[in-house]
């Protein structure tokens, strides 16, 4: 039959925009849109669709989008008649319609009608009452002879995903077995077809737990489904279906964790399949990572199905050729250069997954999220292991996965360094150089994550690694750069010392030497950390050092910015180490090329100089000042930047003709996102840091930007991004440090718990404390840990030098939220579980906890007696995580918290000795844990001080489990050391509190054996007091140890004793005494 007149005209038009002619696109656009704009053009397009035997399919196609895009504004305007005899046509198409694209586009015009009449229809109690004959039409075609009328069935409820899903809830129930029926078809394009629409439909109802318990029992069939095109190497169905299992990874239903292992399972064999594109196996390692996330003690559990996920994850590493250390360097991909010449390197993969990366991303998750007990030992064990083995790759594996894990596992890690250290120090002389370079990232992530601990294997570690700064590959050679840079970040420089000279030179040489940006930067990074470790014993190396930083300050090409920053934070890191006096000759140099790099169009330059703006700031202090009217206000107009903008999104189908929407009539018609743009974020997060630092240091200078910049930051602290909020709480109390040193000359005198008189709080002090702590105490109720931590340690710190009228204003809410942090009901702890019934027992230590137990100490320091109130309230919660089944890092802060409150409130806590402190104390030195054992033996110790004659009838218990302390050996860790340094003071304590309550005659040989202190120096004052009372008492006892007293105070008093100078004075006195 001929087309009409209508249906040629716009048939002809809709041809051309099935031409790669933009001009002829344009010009067919212009001429459609008055066209479209009559309600007249819906049944023209309609003929023009079935047109089958006049119109090739390419026209035909495109008719059935531009009519789904014209649809919406034109329905509404059609009156009942009309509207049934479109709908009629429209399922008169589906059913004859032998033209795969063209019945794909009527299917997404049918569901567009279906949405708009059940939206209208939305009232109704009868599900799909807006189009019956529709879910009529579709519950025939699933029940077809012919396969194709079944796909069309499950075609259609794809497209209607989220009518169905809002309108169709009462039929849930059919539609589960019409779904379970397809997912058994004979035909493998109905399986598929019903595989996607269950798919979007059960992604859509993720979050919904009873919608999707009706739909939770198909998932054995789909996985059925999914595992047969993986198969026959039908990607598409299989990247669908791993889609929707990542969106119900997170879905709260207790039915999903059911189906934990089949989803898994099925996970592992596509993260497996190399016949697989390396995207979809990416997509299924991130369904087994989001697994661990969301439902971590079930997986941690279930030892079979963890160990046969790390199975497959060391198999992975094992088989590829990829560098395992390779995370380090993706992060820069103007470093790819560096290593094109190397094995393992795929130039037709850069910056996509490759099977280690996304191997290593899975392991690093899981050491993340599973509970430690679950998770440590089987890869350590699989890591050993390997190791031993004689072929290569299964050694890079094992290293690789040992420093993967150094993050998520940092607490077993820091326990077992003693068994673990020498299988990576072994590896690091590996005739491989894979394994050699995984060794050097491993030492680098131990480095990084396992201090202090670490810092005692300086004398093993830094030999090994400034060897490994000569190997013969790149890779190795940057990887070292960055084990030094991680490990002399919090080195002393007696660590650091034996080797300062030829690592300094080493260095130097490195950079002068390689043309590889990726050693340039890495080097320069170390030789930072390098300074930051030897402080002013880097003083000699300074002029030569910034002679080389000066060279690449001056680098202006684009691609070379990276490593310019480096080398401005470089110069920043050498002034924290040497200080103002020698810094002071390079100081102007650094400041004009920070400022220069603001004016360039990098974001990175911007960050380095706003690093480098907080470092000299520091160091320079008042110096610094000259450049405040120039940097504040520029710094305050960064963190008052949008760091997120509208963009218009793109349509999800017939996107090339968007011209042609029904918005192109409306002037809010725009579908637009937001876009965040993460550099700005960075450089946001820049720039407060350098503004607080300014604060903090620049003294009363910094007072006149007070209300500009107190103005920004509580701006930015109603930021989205936890990291913005994060900075503003670490920099806001440093406006109150400018505001004490403009009003107060720097030092506020208070008393503990004196609140009695006068505010010693100037009126201005008054203001900023009040606007600084009311938003501390806000953020403290966010949801994100990290941000309540760091607003603790802001309260922590403004309390501290403000004193307790500070605390008045925002006591109760402050108190208040301390205590739901404690009892894990605040915002921050309200995640959902995900369907996990497990208890507390499997919870890992929340770092973010030691701050809340440092700012509940603080308490106690600053309200005194006040506090002793809330001790009923506080102590139980406490408690909770001192019990044995907690991991050590909460025992220890518990007790330690308990010794804190005990040492403030003294006497206070008498009410609770008996039930509280006495056994959490007594408990904790019986730990297995040294860093419990510590804090126990404060703990104890401090309570017989403050107590005093109470305790004594517990002293011959509390000595004898002491006792135990002192055969600890006090060299193997810092930690061990510091647990005999404190059992020394707890009994220094108790000889103080009631001498004839101690058998001197017993303990005091064991005490001075066990002395000079070793790590705890702030317990000098307290064991050296002690022997000297003694020995002004003429002690019998103390003289019957006259030979050790006199060693022990020999050395003490020595010159390179770390004993403060005015008690060696005392001692020395002493000792001629002796002598």
């Amino acid at each position: 039959m001929a087309l009409s007149a209508d249906a040629t005209t716009i048939a002809d038009l809709l041809a051309a925009l099935t031409h790669p002619d933009t001009n002829a696109i344009r010009q067919a656009e212009v001429a459609l849109k008055p066209l479209l704009k009559r309600p007249e053009c819906v049944p023209v397009l309609v003929e023009v669709i079935k047109g089958r035997d006049t119109l090739n399919e390419a026209i035909r196609h495109v008719a059935t989008i531009v009519l789904r895009k014209r649809i919406t504004g034109h329905l509404k305007t059609f009156d009942a008649p009309t509207k049934a005899a479109l709908k009629t046509e429209l399922l008169s198409i589906l059913s004859t319609e032998s033209s795969r694209p063209v019945r794909n586009g009527a299917v997404a015009l049918v569901a567009s009608v279906c949405k708009i009449e059940a939206e209208a229809d939305s009232d109704s109690t009868q599900g799909g009452a807006g189009w019956p004959e529709l879910f009529r039409f579709v519950a025939a075609a699933a029940g077809d002879a012919h396969p194709e009328a079944r796909e069309l069935a499950f075609l259609l409820l794809g497209e209607m995903t989220e009518t169905v899903a809002e309108h169709l809830k009462p039929q849930f129930e059919t539609l589960a077995n019409l779904f379970g029926s397809a997912l058994n078809d004979p035909d493998p394009k109905v399986q598929n077809a019903a595989v996607k629409a269950l798919g979007l439909l059960m992604s859509y109802l993720a979050d919904e737990s009873s919608d999707i318990d009706i739909f939770a029992p198909l998932v054995p069939g789909v996985l059925t489904v999914a595992e047969a095109c993986r198969v026959r190497h039908d990607e598409e169905v299989v990247s669908t279906t791993l889609d929707v299992l990542y969106d119900l990874t997170y879905s709260p239903s207790q039915s999903m964790g059911q189906h934990m292992g089949p989803i898994i399972q099925f996970s592992q064999l596509c993260m497996s399949d190399s016949n697989l594109e390396m995207g979809v196996r990416d997509s299924a390692a991130l369904v087994v990572a989001t697994m661990a996330e969301s439902r971590p003690k079930h997986l941690g559990r279930d030892t079979t199905l963890l160990n046969g996920v790390l199975e497959t994850i060391f198999n992975l590493i094992e088989s590829s050729d990829g560098s395992a250390a390779g995370a380090l360097f993706e992060s820069n991909p103007a470093w790819k250069d560096d290593f094109e010449d190397q094995e393992g390197y795929d130039p037709d993969n850069e910056g996509g997954p490759t099977e280690t990366s996304m191997a290593q991303g899975t392991l690093d998750m899981l050491a993340c999220e599973i509970p430690k007990k679950y998770i440590f030992e089987p890869v350590v064990s699989r890591c050993v292991a390997r190791l031993g083995s004689g072929n290569p790759n299964q050694r890079k594996a094992g290293i690789a996965c040992l420093g993967v894990i150094a993050e998520g596992c940092a607490e077993p890690l820091r326990e077992n360094l003693a068994q673990i250290m020498p299988h990576v120090f072994l590896a690091a002389g590996d005739s491989d150089a894979r394994v050699r370079e995984c060794a050097c990232f491993a030492l680098g992530q131990i480095s990084e994550h396992c201090q202090p601990e670490v810092l005692s294997y300086s004398s093993q570690i830094l030999p090994i690694v400034f060897a490994l700064l000569d190997d013969t590959t790149v890779a190795v050679q940057a990887t070292s750069c960055y084990v030094l840079e991680m490990f002399c970040e919090r080195l002393e420089p007696d660590g650091v010392r034996p080797l300062l000279d030829p690592l300094v030179r080493k260095l130097a040489a490195m950079l002068e030497a390689t043309t590889k940006r990726s050693v340039q930067e890495m080097a320069v990074a170390a030789m930072a950390a390098t300074a930051v470790a030897a402080e002013e014993e880097f003083a000699p190396y300074v002029t030569g050092v910034a002679s080389l930083m000066s060279k690449l300050m001056e680098l202006k090409e684009e691609k070379m910015y990276s490593l310019r920053g480096r080398a401005l934070e470089c110069m920043g890191h050498i002034a924290i180490a040497v200080g103002k006096e020698h810094f002071r000759p390079y100081f102007t140099g650094t400041m004009q090329c920070a400022c220069e790099g603001l004016t360039f169009d990098s974001t990175d330059l911007h960050e380095f100089a706003f690093a480098a703006f907080a470092n000299l700031a520091k160091v320079m202090g008042d110096e610094f000042a000259p450049a405040l009217p120039e940097l504040v206000p520029h710094l305050i107009s960064v963190i008052n930047q949008d760091e997120g903008r509208y963009e218009p999104a793109d349509d999800e189908q017939g996107g090339e003709f968007n011209a042609l929407d029904d918005s192109d009539d409306e002037e809010e018609g725009a579908n637009l996102v937001m876009h965040i743009r993460t550099a700005l974020l960075e450089s946001k997060k820049g720039a407060i840091t350098a503004i607080g630092e300014m604060a903090a240091h620049t003294g009363a200078a910094f007072f006149p930007y007070l209300e500009e910049t107190m103005t920004a930051l509580i701006s930015a602290a109603d930021n989205w991004h936890p990291l913005i909020k994060t900075e503003c709480a670490d920099a806001m109390p440093s406006l109150v440090v400018s505001c004490v040193a403009k009003e107060h000359g720097g030092e506020i005198s208070w008393e503990k718990g004196d609140i009695s008189g006068a505010s010693p709080l100037s009126p201005p002090t008054t203001a900023v404390v009040n606007a600084v702590l009311g938003q501390l105490v806000n953020l403290m109720q966010d949801d994100d840990k990290g941000v309540v931590g760091k607003a603790c340690e802001g309260i922590q710190s403004v309390l501290e030098l403000c004193g307790p009228h500070a605390l008045a204003v925002v006591a109760n809410s402050c108190l208040e939220n301390t205590h739901l942090i404690l009892t894990k009901q605040a915002p921050c702890q309200q995640q959902e579980d995900f369907g996990e019934e497990f208890g507390e027992e499997d919870d890992d230590h929340d770092s973010f906890m030691t701050s809340v137990c440092d700012l509940i100490g603080c308490f106690g320091r600053v309200m005194g007696h006040h506090f002793v109130q809330y001790l009923p309230q506080f102590l139980p919660a406490i408690c909770g995580y001192a019990k044995s089944s907690r991991p050590p890092s909460d025992r220890s802060m518990a007790i330690g918290c308990l010794g804190e409150l005990a040492q403030e409130l003294g006497n206070g806590i008498a009410d609770h000795w008996q039930n509280v402190f006495y056994p959490a104390a007594m408990a904790g030195l019986a730990d297995s844990d040294d860093s419990v054992k510590r804090n126990a033996a404060f703990c104890i110790g401090v309570c017989c001080e403050g107590l005093g004659e109470a305790t004594t009838p517990q002293y011959p218990a509390i000595l004898q489990a002491l006792s135990h302390l002192f055969s600890i050996d006090g060299t193997q860790s810092d930690t061990a050391a510091a647990c005999v340094d404190n059992a020394c003071a707890a009994v220094a304590r108790m000889i103080m509190t009631s001498p004839s309550h101690v058998p001197l005659g017993q303990v005091l040989p064991v005490v001075l054996k066990a002395m000079p202190l070793k790590n705890d120096m702030t317990e000098n004052e307290t064991v050296y007091n002690c022997l000297l009372s003694l020995l002004q008492a003429n002690n019998a006892e103390i003289g019957a140890n006259k030979v050790e007293l006199t060693r022990v105070f020999g050395q003490a008093s020595s010159d390179d004793s770390k004993v403060d100078d005015d008690l060696k004075q005392k001692l020395k006195l002493a000792l001629q005494s002796l002598i």
